[in-house]
């Protein structure tokens, strides 16, 4: 085949075939398209990213879990407001929040280029939350909301469980600490009723935790002027930052380009020209066989025909 004043080599198909099977056994054995142009280190690729999984996972009791229609749930709530005046609003939250029978758990304040920003915590009773959020989002801007609900049931359930087994074995040992008659005995009963007096104090530590955690509701508000979200988008911006991060990403692309052209001249192609010749002879050597093949099938139908018309 010619292109102009170059010559280009025609391929029979025995050698068209070997190519193709060349190549599939090259990316077979390499891993893959990518692993065969671009090498073991795969080329230019993008940063995966970790993404907010934008809630906390709730567990799915079974019927056992539950006594009667007992749900015990934690419920968790975030906020970002924007106000006009961030200690007025402050003001007023609090103030609802102390109505409702909560109260202020903690708060952190900080300036970023002249803006203030004031995050604070809010405990509000279960009974409450729902009223709180309300006015919450009455207060300003919601910019992001994020409420959560873990049911602790199951938790609860087998603590307090375990606790009237505990507290079950306390008395039998001190019932046993009375009747002790020798100083072994006192000492035997003695250690067994500080290891279970030790479990009592873990557990009902962890019942007390969740009950609390269940009964008063954990609400984060972040509070912030109105304008401070137009500053955030725009705070860090440089011009000349971006301008040589978009020069890198197109070195990174023409790299990753001359680096598939050398991997092509190095590698596929001394690979489809190994499995042309090795088709090509694979070829040369079939082709006779199907071909004296085809004469003696050709001479068997003569041969047959011959005798029918006799």
């Amino acid at each position: 085949m010619k292109i102009g004043p170059l010559t280009l080599p025609t391929f029979s198909s025995p050698a068209k075939i070997g190519v193709v099977a060349a190549l599939v056994l090259a990316l077979s054995a390499s891993g893959g398209f990518g692993a065969l142009f671009f090498g073991a280190s795969g080329g230019a690729s993008a940063p995966i990213e970790k993404g907010d999984t934008g809630g906390v996972p709730t567990a799915v009791p079974g019927d056992s879990a539950i006594t009667g229609d007992r749900i015990d749930v934690i419920r968790t709530g975030t906020f970002s407001l924007e106000v006009e005046n961030v200690d007025t609003s402050l003001t007023k939250l609090t103030s609802v929040v102390k109505s409702q029978g909560g109260y202020v758990s903690g708060s952190y304040r900080y300036t970023d280029t002249s803006t203030p920003y004031l995050t604070v915590t809010f405990r509000v009773p279960a009974a409450s939350f729902d009223a709180a959020v309300l006015a919450l989002r009455a207060e300003g801007t919601v910019l992001s909301e994020q409420i959560s609900t873990y049911e602790v049931t199951m938790q609860l359930v087998d603590l307090e469980a375990r606790l009237r087994n505990l507290r079950a074995s306390e008395t039998a040992l001190l019932e046993l600490m009375s009747r002790a008659t020798t100083v072994s005995d006192v000492l035997a009963v003695q250690t067994q009723l500080t290891s279970v007096r030790s479990d009592i104090e873990s557990y009902d530590a962890q019942r007390a935790s969740l009950a609390d955690q269940v009964a008063m509701t954990t609400v984060s508000v972040t509070i912030s002027p109105i304008g401070s979200s137009i500053g955030n988008a725009t705070n860090g911006f440089d011009l000349g930052k971006e301008v040589a991060r978009a020069v890198a990403n197109l070195i990174a692309v023409g790299r990753t380009v001359i680096i598939a052209a050398i991997n092509l001249v190095i590698v596929v192609l001394p690979i489809a020209l190994v499995g042309a010749l090795a088709g090509g002879l694979l070829g040369r050597t079939i082709t006779p066989l199907f071909a004296l093949l085809r004469r003696l099938m050709g001479v068997g139908v003569v041969a047959k025909r011959t005798v029918r018309r006799r």
